[in-house]
């Protein structure tokens, strides 16, 4: 804290008083949250590894739940910021001491200044340290996740030497390489076809100059087919079976979170050249490089309407709960503006607006409801 007075950041002690008091709080409440949570996970993850013999050590739940609860940081976080503003402004006005710092002359905006520079410097430290170790986090777990609870399911990755695709069955394992896609024919371009035993021995393999991918099944054309100690054999058109589809091919790709901000954009450059969808992506990005707004609209919003000294304990509850039930709404109208996006049901512009519209919306309202509150009271 010496730190920020020698920076001369705070004009007046009575800023920084808010600084600290704001950063102990809201190291309380998103500590409380994330132990809620990580009960909620633990006791969902100690049911579902009942059923699998191969998890006996209740510590290694532990560290799946510990690794479980990144993804729902980008819910935790917007939770925190406003909870601690209102319980952060309603302390200081239970023994009256925003009556006084509010007659020194300073307004509201001044007053959550501390709060507002606060976020700035989370969301620093959010971008570059944390969101690189939750979004790894995130990544692990959900590798566990597919092994351990799913079995084995076909898989997808997407790299510059191209898609890779993987199929199983009670049969046989299929590992596809394909050069290129495209979207609008379900066409794959010059792709390999791979086939082994599920003892994992090599059977054959299919080069295609085309596959398309229909309802159970992969029609290739111009099929070239070598079998160890066998003569090649090339047909026009040859037909496997699949449990593959477009929607579960693109849903098995990367899940945005478990992507480091720092490496979606590359990751989004790979999806456009294969021919896939990077809308989710995108939208993820953008979010979350407009955080600090959504955050900083947050704390105007819940700062409105706890900043100010009430004389009756009947407006004071009713000015907390019409704090709540606005936060509730504004975050269910962020969610879905957000869902629509990634559903692409936006009429114009629909990845910015998806992405970006929640921040400035907030930040309207809450700047809104501060003036709003500055002068009626």
């Amino acid at each position: 804290m010496k730190l920020l007075s020698s920076l001369n950041i705070f004009q007046r002690g009575l800023e920084t008083h808010l600084f600290k008091k704001f950063l102990r709080n809201f190291i309380f409440c998103i500590t409380i949250c994330v132990l809620i949570v990580f009960l909620a996970e633990f006791v969902e993850l100690l049911r579902r590894t009942s059923e699998n013999p191969n998890i006996t050590s209740i510590f290694y739940v532990i560290y799946l739940a510990l690794l479980k609860i990144t993804e729902s940081i980008a819910f935790i976080i917007p939770i925190g910021f406003f909870v601690t503003t209102m319980w952060t402004c309603r302390s200081f006005n239970k023994h009256r001491e925003m009556v006084i710092i509010q007659n020194t002359g300073l307004h509201s905006f001044r007053i959550l200044y501390p709060f507002i520079f606060f976020t700035i410097l989370f969301c620093a430290i959010y971008f570059v340290i944390l969101n690189p170790m939750f979004s790894h986090a995130t990544n692990s777990y959900q590798k566990i996740e597919q092994e351990v609870f799913r079995g084995k399911l076909s898989k997808t990755s997407i790299s510059k030497s191209g898609i890779w695709l993987r199929q199983g069955s009670e049969n046989n394992k299929i590992v596809i390489k394909s050069a290129n896609f495209i979207p609008e024919k379900s066409l794959f371009k010059d792709a390999t076809f791979f086939i082994f035993t599920k003892k994992n021995t090599f059977t054959e393999r299919i080069d295609v100059e085309s596959a398309r991918l229909e309802e159970n099944f992969w029609i290739l054309k111009k099929a070239t087919i070598n079998k160890p100690n066998k003569k090649v054999v090339k047909i026009d058109e040859y037909t496997l079976k699949t449990n593959l589809s477009i929607k579960k091919i693109e849903d098995s790709f990367l899940d945005p979170q478990s992507l480091s901000i720092w490496k979606i954009p590359s990751f989004i450059e790979l999806l456009k050249e294969s021919g896939f969808s990077a809308t989710k992506h995108q939208i993820y990005l953008y979010k979350t490089i407009f955080l600090p707004l959504y955050l900083i609209g947050l704390i105007l919003i819940a700062g409105s309407f706890t900043i100010k000294f009430t004389k009756t304990n009947t407006k004071k509850y009713f000015l907390i709960l019409m704090g709540a039930v606005t936060g509730f709404l504004i975050h269910v109208l962020s969610e879905t503006i957000y869902s629509l996006g990634i559903a692409n049901k936006l009429p114009f512009w629909n990845v910015l607006v998806a992405s970006i519209a929640p921040s400035f919306i907030t930040i309207l309202i809450g700047g809104f409801l501060v003036i709003h509150f500055e002068r009626t009271n």
